[in-house]
């Protein structure tokens, strides 16, 4: 798809980030649900406070092993744009990327 792809470890990384750098250096984040030291649900709620207005609306989209219905609500609701469940179909990844970047 022509990505260019930044690899953190964790939530905490991933907040650092979003802090450190200007808004609109990332087009989306693929959060992993389950991270050590800070959750992917703990990073989404953390990012969508900063006051930066361009980093908080970056939209986000859940990957995870949690696969029901119950799982999808749960990352919405914790501010997700949108949730992929494990093993990843890379067709679906693609979908979910162009209808969230849109």
């Amino acid at each position: 798809m022509g990505l260019i792809v930044e690899r953190v470890e964790d939530g905490i990384q991933c907040v650092a980030k979003m802090e450190q750098m200007p808004a609109k250096s990332y087009d989306l984040i693929l959060m992993d649900v389950q991270m050590p030291h800070m959750d992917g649900y703990k990073a989404t709620e953390t990012i969508r406070e900063l006051s930066d207005e361009g980093k908080a609306h970056i939209p986000i989209v859940a990957l995870t092993a949690n696969a029901f219905e119950e799982d999808r609500k749960m990352a919405i609701s914790k501010g997700m744009n949108d949730h992929i469940a494990k093993p990843i179909d890379v067709k679906k990844v693609e979908e979910v990327i162009i209808s969230v970047l849109k």
